[in-house]
């Protein structure tokens, strides 16, 4: 994982940066991950981009890109306003809206789709978590004197030739922050009637993949695709699948379509 804890790093690192790649009518917000950055969706965006003709937003979530502490004085409400944001300024541009995200982006592509079907017409969740975690990673979270850190979990990719711009400190309250907004996403499941394609990892160390199986058990969709990836762990978008997810997510946009 590359350590950039102790440095405002987004000026300096392009590949991090929030990106906009101008399309047709039909619009792609993907959001990034959980400490992460626009970069481990960059390769995805524009290849789907250059696929569908779409028009594509990949915003920064709010205290992502700059240090851990900033990290820290920020929680679920906050994430969720900057998809919101992005959601906003995507509308303007475009008449249909498709949202899809990684990991923490994914489950906030799924809350966006229970909240906002008057604005997402269809949502896409690669290796998304809905609040299924293992104990023992639970309960450092509520352990009495904590510590105020805990270790990042960022780059568990395959292709040992990739890594992830991230975090490799995690501040303890933010977990618990991603803790109440995952395990909400999941309750809201049932809401989301829109077409849905979900792509899950078989082997993910950071999510658990049972959680692709609770989103199409759960949500009230007709339309409902999942699709396992065996050559990519948890972050799909920079591993081995990452072409391969880029002409799902276009294939599915196309799709929507006809």
């Amino acid at each position: 994982m590359t350590s950039l804890a102790n440095s405002r790093w987004l000026a300096d690192t392009p590949e991090a940066q929030p990106f906009l790649i101008d399309g047709n009518e039909v619009g792609i917000l993907l959001l990034h991950g959980f400490t992460s950055t626009p970069q481990s969706v960059r390769h995805v965006g524009h290849a789907a981009q250059a696929a569908s003709g779409a028009t594509v937003l990949a915003p920064l979530l709010a205290g992502h890109g700059e240090t851990p502490e900033v990290l820290a004085t920020t929680g679920q409400r906050d994430w969720i306003a900057s998809a919101e944001a992005a959601l906003e300024q995507l509308r303007k541009r475009c008449g249909r809206i498709v949202v899809a995200g990684l990991s923490l982006g994914a489950t906030l592509a799924l809350n966006l789709a229970a909240r906002r079907p008057e604005v997402v017409d269809a949502v896409v969740s690669i290796n998304g978590s809905t609040g299924l975690y293992r104990p023992e990673v639970v309960l450092p979270l509520f352990q009495p004197n904590g510590p105020e850190f805990l270790p990042g979990i960022g780059s568990d990719i395959r292709d040992e030739k990739v890594r992830e711009l991230s975090y490799d400190r995690i501040p303890r309250a933010t977990l618990r922050e991603r803790f109440l907004l995952t395990h909400t996403t999941g309750a809201l499941l049932p809401l989301i009637k829109q077409p849905c394609l979900v792509i899950q990892s078989r082997e993910d160390h950071v999510v658990s993949p049972d959680n692709a199986l609770r989103i199409v058990r759960d949500v009230a969709s007709d339309d409902v695709r999942l699709v396992w990836l065996r050559e990519s762990w948890h972050v799909a978008t920079l591993d081995h699948d990452r072409d391969r997810i880029a002409r799902l997510i276009s294939d599915f946009v196309l799709t929507l379509g006809r």
